[in-house]
């Protein structure tokens, strides 16, 4: 279980083009090592960098730098509040050499957070857009956050994609 965890937290860290792998072992990965989840914490927050600043003006308390503990306890309260979902350990359990099941599962929530935001972002221009997200709301079922991100946007990108075929086929048809 653990290690089916890590593999997808590797495979988003990896998308994101994480190299800082010399300064994270497997060994501190799997025995819950706070440093090390810190940076990986880092790692996903700087990978987004507009919506990592647009997060900070909205929450003044959002902390990136300095000691791991703020870090943990910033990030714990984010998901709380902006992905709407039940953090299973405290800031202070955080700060233990343990539980590295759930601060696995708190940087693919982190990830899966910024990810949504930075693709609503990208997406939010115009009317033409909105349209665009409302028809991709009633075609595509909602993916949960522990789901593979990736999926849901090559889903999202080819029902789009599909869209525009079907349009220039139309508009071919009637000349």
């Amino acid at each position: 279980m653990l290690s089916a965890t890590f593999s997808l937290l590797h495979r988003r860290l990896s998308s994101l083009g994480f190299d800082g792998w010399d300064a994270v072992t497997e060994e501190d990965v799997y025995s819950g090592a706070p440093h090390c989840y810190a940076e990986l914490m880092r790692a996903i927050l700087f990978s987004f960098p507009h919506d990592t600043a647009a997060l900070m003006r909205k929450y003044p308390w959002l902390c990136i730098e300095g000691e791991d503990g703020a870090l943990a306890h910033s990030v714990l309260r984010l998901l709380s509040l902006e992905g709407s979902r039940r953090i299973v350990i405290k800031a202070t359990q955080f700060g233990e050499k343990k539980y590295a099941a759930a601060k696995m599962n708190i940087c693919i929530e982190l990830f899966d957070l910024l990810s949504r935001l930075s693709w609503l972002r990208e997406n939010t221009h115009g009317t033409r857009a909105a349209a665009r997200r409302a028809a991709l709301a009633r075609a595509i079922p909602f993916y949960p956050a522990a789901c593979d991100a990736s999926a849901f946007f090559l889903k999202a990108r080819l029902g789009e994609l599909n869209g525009r075929r079907k349009a220039l086929d139309h508009h071919l048809d009637r000349e």
